[in-house]
């Protein structure tokens, strides 16, 4: 496996949004390893870089709340559809909130 190149983290941010995000959508906000593995996990030559949250989205509403607070605190984002990339789509290679539509209408 490649180590893929490091980009700068806005670690501030990032524990801003997480902490704005954990209020608002308590459970359905995870950061416990497992989960943010399978949101970074692809089948390239990249390593697994997860994300430092995963969000699982209900409505487009809620989408547009969360991709706010992170615009705001300049956090970066990564769609979740169902982890299907090949190609290293779902890779948080500056950390950042995974937005999981999976349980979307």
């Amino acid at each position: 496996m490649i180590e893929a190149p490091k980009l700068a983290r806005n670690e501030a941010g990032i524990a801003t949004v997480v902490g704005i995000l954990k209020q608002r959508f308590g459970e359905r906000l995870q950061t416990g390893a497992s989960v943010r593995e399978q949101h970074g996990h692809t089948t390239t030559w990249i390593e697994n870089q997860h994300p430092d949250a995963v969000v699982f989205a209900r409505s487009s509403e809620e989408v547009s709340e969360i991709v706010r607070a992170c615009a705001e605190h300049k956090v970066p984002i990564i769609a979740f559809g169902t982890g299907t990339s090949l190609e290293g789509h779902v890779n948080a290679a500056a950390g950042g909130i995974c937005i999981d539509v999976s349980q979307m209408d």
